[in-house]
């Protein structure tokens, strides 16, 4: 029997076609594969097929906006994330969509760490010395981010204000991009979302000093927190999950949440997702709507310390 048979009466046996699961990233990134990774299993388990459709641009606004629109019929799901609806509403002054409003959470499903990486030339084996290191060259090294208002970008603003350091942004397209120009020495140091340093982390042609979290990380379980390592408090993480256009009735909430929180709970998934730098993150509805709105308002203090606006 499928997860969704039984709730048949009220959802009219949905799903009855494909599914358009919006991804607001390009392809090839690490939240393609974590879309496509869900996608498959995801339709195996609703007895259609789940296509995703990337649809990158504007800070990932506008995937999250072309969901927002969409019929609330349930054959439209998206990949909402942290820059897309809590990082976005503080740094784009026209918003074409309310974060708060317009989407409906279904389940959170994965998270991850920002890595702090910096060039192997710089005089510094661990957090502390790295800060010392920018203390005594203020405004003198570079950090790189993925863009402004990035996950990564916000990770440094928060790790800058409260180390008490100075350092230029550089801001690129990409964590990738990035993370190359830490690596040629262009930027000597950046936040970045995990997947995109770690292959040149265990290359040895950068150094990892610190993981952005509460916990330490699988990927690289002998890097420590900022807090455990220098900055006492230092919290800044990733985040995603599955949301759906205001007014999508509860029941198809329902069987999606189930169906999601079936896969992501498996070691299948579990083992793909830390492969990857993230950790599976299954939650109900209401739960992933609590940590939206908690990381919408923490983002928005981090936001205006730092004076983040795109105009």
């Amino acid at each position: 029997m499928s997860v969704y048979s039984a709730h048949s009466r009220q959802t009219g046996d949905y799903p009855t076609r494909p599914i358009r699961y919006i991804l607001p990233n390009g392809p090839g990134s690490n939240a393609d594969l974590f879309t496509r990774i869900i996608a498959q299993k995801l339709g195996e388990a609703l007895g259609q097929q789940v296509v995703v459709d990337s649809r990158p641009g504007a800070g990932g606004m506008m995937g999250i906006d072309i969901a927002a629109r969409s019929a609330p019929d349930g054959y439209t799901i998206a990949r909402g994330n942290l820059p897309g609806l809590a990082v976005a509403p503080h740094v784009y002054p026209k918003m074409p969509y309310d974060a708060l409003k317009d989407l409906l959470p279904v389940s959170l499903t994965d998270t991850g760490q920002n890595l702090l990486t910096i060039h192997i030339s710089v005089p510094a084996t661990n957090l502390k010395e790295f800060i010392a290191h920018l203390k005594a060259k203020p405004d003198q090294l570079s950090m790189a981010s993925p863009g402004v208002g990035s996950v990564g970008h916000l990770a440094g603003v928060l790790f800058t204000t409260m180390a008490g350091v100075r350092s230029i942004h550089v801001p690129y397209k990409s964590a990738g991009a990035s993370i190359v120009a830490v690596v040629a020495n262009e930027s000597q140091w950046s936040f970045a979302p995990i997947g995109a340093p770690l292959p040149h982390v265990r290359a040895g042609r950068i150094r990892a000093l610190a993981v952005s979290a509460d916990k330490r990380t699988p990927q690289l379980p002998d890097i420590p927190t900022a807090a455990e390592a220098g900055v006492p408090g230092y919290f800044s993480t990733n985040w995603a999950g599955i949301v759906v256009p205001k007014g999508t009735s509860p029941q198809i909430i329902a069987v999606l949440n189930k169906a999601i929180n079936k896969l992501l709970s498996t070691n299948e998934i579990k083992d793909q997702f830390i492969l990857q730098g993230g950790e599976a993150a299954p939650s109900t509805p209401e739960e992933f709507g609590r940590y939206i709105r908690s990381d919408y308002e923490r983002i928005g203090k981090i936001a205006k310390i730092a004076g983040l606006r795109v105009d």
